[in-house]
C-alpha cells in the first residue's frame, strides 16, 4: 500500500502580526511638513501669573490687610468695557459708533483710581466668550502701564534707563489676572 500524503502542505502561511510599516513611511513623511508649519506659527504668551500662595506670616498678613487692597474688575464684552471697584461703584465705557474700544478712556479711569489706593497691584479682567484676543491685549496694555502724561508717572534716570531694573518704574496694575474663562 502506498503510504498516505501529510496533512501539511508545504505553502507558506501569511503572517499574523500587525504591519506597521506603512505607518511608519506615512508618519516621516508628514513629520517634515509638520515641522515646517511649527516653525512658521508665531507664538505669543501672556503674562497672567496665577494667584499667590502666601509662604510666610508676614504675607499672610499683608493679604488679609484690606487698607492698601483695592478690588478691580474689568468686564469686557462686544458693547465695551465695564469696571467695578471699590471706590467709584460701575464705570461703563462703550464702543463708539465706528467699533473701537476705548482703550483711552479706560486707562485714564484706572489712573484715577490707582491715585486712591497707589499700593494696589492686581486687576482681574472678566471677558465675555465672544471677546477678541487683541481686545484682551490692548485691555492688558491700558491696564499695566504709566504714559506720560498720567497722574503718578516719574521719569527714569538715564543710568537705569536701560537696564531691566527700569521696568519697575512707572507701573499701574502689573498683575493681570483673567477670570471667568
Amino acid at each position: 500500500m502506498a503510504n498516505k500524503p501529510s496533512g501539511r502542505t508545504n505553502r507558506m502561511r501569511p503572517s499574523d502580526e500587525l504591519n506597521i510599516t506603512p505607518l511608519i513611511d506615512m508618519v516621516v513623511c508628514l513629520m517634515f511638513f509638520l515641522l515646517m508649519f511649527f516653525s512658521i506659527m508665531p507664538v505669543v504668551m501672556i503674562d497672567a501669573p496665577l494667584p499667590k500662595i502666601a509662604e510666610s506670616a508676614d504675607e499672610i498678613r499683608q493679604a488679609k490687610d484690606n487698607h492698601n487692597k483695592l478690588e478691580i474688575m474689568v468686564y469686557i464684552s462686544a458693547k465695551g468695557f465695564t469696571v467695578k471697584s471699590d471706590f467709584g461703584g460701575d464705570v461703563a465705557l462703550q464702543v463708539n459708533p465706528e467699533g473701537k474700544f476705548p482703550y483711552a478712556e479706560l486707562h485714564k479711569h484706572l489712573v484715577s483710581l490707582k491715585t486712591r489706593k497707589p499700593a494696589t497691584q492686581e486687576i482681574t479682567l472678566m471677558p465675555s466668550d465672544d471677546t477678541p484676543y487683541e481686545v484682551m491685549i490692548g485691555v492688558m496694555d491700558s491696564a499695566r502701564e504709566l504714559v506720560k502724561d498720567d497722574a503718578g508717572f516719574a521719569p527714569v534716570s538715564p543710568e537705569i534707563a536701560n537696564k531691566p531694573e527700569s521696568q519697575q518704574f512707572n507701573r499701574l496694575f502689573p498683575e493681570v489676572s483673567i477670570g471667568g474663562v
